[in-house]
């Protein structure tokens, strides 16, 4: 059929322009689907709609609106405090009292009112109505009030786990967030599933699948939950590789030594979480990532490829400071880093103080001779303004430190010490005869010790633990004019309680000197004393223990010293806590006088504020059983920088 006429001019171009337009499918005709299945567009978001009558419309006139206050009422199970961390509005503040209120507009309560709606559905109230409030004041003020009614909460009435193959995993029932009878959320339902996703990768299956379904009724509130977890073919570590090494100045032996795990063990990811964590505390390195690569869904073994961006080479630090001990105090730290390359680290270090100064140099080798120990060099001279007396030494030691299972660190070598101490008080001349002002005693002695760091965090730690053991044995066979055994032990343990931001620590510190030999009695300045702001904080610096009779310290042979002590925040601003605790210690004259009923208690309290650069600190601290009634304060106030543990 011929088309014509009007029909020629006008239909012709129409379908044209209806063909490249693509108007066949909006006509009902339907695209051929791609390969690989369909392609999922995000929709373009609908103009604002505020739902019907949800928050009261504004009354004429209405314009330039400030939120002067707002409340939420009827929220039972949920926090008030958690309600408002879900809003996006600005909510209005006492702080600082001559800031202006925050804006107020409809669209952002509407919003808001959705957005707590969901949070309240990811906590298992799937019927909370949450209805707004608002009352108009002069000046365009307004006060809203939401009214919660969370409704009923879903109840999980069963868990099912299914696991493919015959492992049993029965002993991490008792481990779920989760249990029948309790109340549905989202996150313990997460954490239910992350249970079994954290622990096989463990165990060698790092190839574990979890899904998770949740089959929810809403008419009788009620969860049924169902998880099929695929744990995979166990697996082995393979070969271990870093990546451009070409390009990095530390040896390839530096970093293998660090490795927690070697090529043919079980799989376990805490081990690459652990080796991280030892390449980090190295400092060479500002970013340490360790993934295993694909390999195909039968091959049980795992490479590893270690990728590493080193530091800079040279880094400066300085910092001044105040105590009640130190007062002013200052300091100075440069740090080379690779050194001659071979990961080499050299530490300049200046520290000044009213207690006295402090220069040191510390140089570490790591993977001497490419064994698995490091050479460290550590030298210095200080000078030192205690209470009970001064002194000025230098003193030099060198070591070999190796890392060995239990995250423990092992060292040993030779140090050498020349103390001239000076400015003694007669009365403590009389009762040390073994102490001679202004003579230069030497010590050579050897070193054996251990050290131990799980700590999560060195600034603010919550959970793990700090161990130092130390013991040095000076003999004449080593030249050493001062002969005596020595051993100190410091013990630090932090525990934070549950998924509380309460934190308990507690602290130990065992000390023991013993002369031998032709040595009859130590001179001050190697006895131990206690007491202030990192010890046993009702007492001055050094004045717990023995005295002379004009009330100055004269130290002992034996220290023992424990704390316990509970962190919390406090309600009125989120970066200052509060600290309850309880010292105790005391330095006996001789090892054979050590009695744990002759121990000193000082129970206290104290605020924190979490500060970048760490806790700034106020102690106050109170002596049950002074040694001193007359002379002793009732109380000692403290104030530092830092945890005293």
């Amino acid at each position: 059929m011929r088309v014509t006429g009007f029909w020629q001019s006008w239909l012709l171009p129409l379908i044209l322009v209806l063909s490249l337009m693509g108007v066949s499918r909006s006509l009902g005709a339907e695209a051929p689907e791609p390969a690989g299945g369909p392609t999922p567009t995000a929709p373009a978001p609908p103009p604002y709609e505020p739902p019907a009558l949800s928050v009261p419309a504004p009354a004429t006139g209405h314009t330039g609106l400030t939120l002067h206050a707002f409340r939420i009422v009827g929220a039972k199970t949920e926090r008030v405090k958690d309600l408002k961390k879900e809003l996006s509005m600005k909510l209005p503040s006492f702080w600082p009292p001559w800031g202006p209120p925050p804006p107020f507009r409809f669209q952002d309560l509407e919003y808001d009112v959705e957005r707590l709606k969901t949070f309240y559905r990811r906590q298992g109230f799937f019927h909370a109505e949450i209805k707004p409030e608002i009352n108009y004041g002069p000046k365009g003020a307004v006060d809203v009030t939401l009214k919660i009614d969370e409704g009923p909460w879903v109840k999980v009435t069963d868990i099912d786990v299914e696991v493919a193959g015959p492992m049993d995993l029965s002993e991490l029932k008792q481990k779920w967030p989760l249990n029948p009878g309790e109340r549905f959320a989202e996150k313990p339902y997460d954490d239910l599933k992350n249970l079994y996703l954290n622990y096989l990768p463990n165990q060698g299956y790092p190839k574990v699948k979890v899904r998770g379904r949740v089959y929810l009724n809403q008419e009788t509130n009620t969860a049924k939950i169902l998880l099929s977890v695929n744990p995979g073919p166990l697996c082995h570590f393979g070969k271990v590789r870093v990546k451009d090494l070409e390009k990095l100045e530390t040896p390839e032996a530096a970093i293998l030594e660090k490795l927690t795990f070697k090529s043919g063990q079980l799989f376990n990811q805490e081990k690459l979480f652990d080796t991280q964590r030892k390449l980090y505390a190295t400092d060479l390195f500002r970013s340490v990532v360790l993934t295993p690569e694909q390999v195909p869904p039968q091959d049980s073994t795992i490479p590893i490829v270690v990728e590493l961006a080193e530091k800079k080479k040279r880094s400066l630090k300085g910092g001044l400071g105040y105590g009640d001990e130190e007062k002013f105090r200052a300091r100075l730290g440069l740090r080379y880093r690779n050194l001659w390359g071979g990961g080499r680290l050299l530490d300049l270090d200046a520290r000044y103080s009213s207690l006295g100064y402090l220069f040191s140099e510390l140089f570490s080798n790591p993977a001497v001779f490419g064994s698995s120990f490091d050479f460290v060099q550590q030298s210095g001279a200080r000078r030192r303004n205690l209470p009970g007396f001064n002194d000025r030494a230098f003193f030099t030691q060198s070591r070999l430190e190796r890392d060995i299972p239990w995250d423990l660190r092992v060292y040993f070598g030779h140090g050498l010490e020349f103390d001239r101490p000076f400015n003694l008080p007669v009365e403590t001349l009389i009762r040390l005869e073994g102490t001679q002002p202004e003579k230069l005693y030497r010590a050579s002695y050897a070193l054996l010790g251990l050290r131990q760091d799980t700590t999560d965090s060195h600034i603010e730690p919550r959970r793990g633990g700090i161990m130092n053991l130390a013991n040095e044995v000076a003999p004449t066979f080593l030249g050493s004019g001062l002969q005596f055994v020595q051993s100190v032990l410091d013990w630090r343990r932090y525990q934070a309680i549950g998924d509380s931001k309460f934190v308990a620590a507690g602290r130990v510190r065992f000390g023991l000197i013993q002369p031998i030999q032709s040595t009859t009695q130590i001179p001050i300045s190697r006895l131990f004393f206690s007491g202030g702001a990192n010890s046993v904080r009702g007492y001055q610096l050094d004045y717990l223990g023995p005295r002379n009779v004009s009330n100055d310290p004269v130290g002992g042979e034996a220290v023992l010293e424990f704390s316990l002590e509970g962190r919390f925040p406090l309600p009125i601003f989120e970066k200052i806590g509060g600290v309850v605790f309880l010292d105790a210690g005391n330095v006996f004259p001789r090892i054979h006088n050590l009695d744990l009923g002759q121990l000193k208690y000082s129970p206290g309290v104290g605020l924190r504020y979490l500060s970048p650069i760490g806790a700034i600190g106020l102690d106050i601290a109170f002596p049950t059983n002074r040694i001193n009634y007359q002379l002793d304060s009732p109380y000692q106030i403290h104030f530092s920088v830092g945890y005293g543990f």
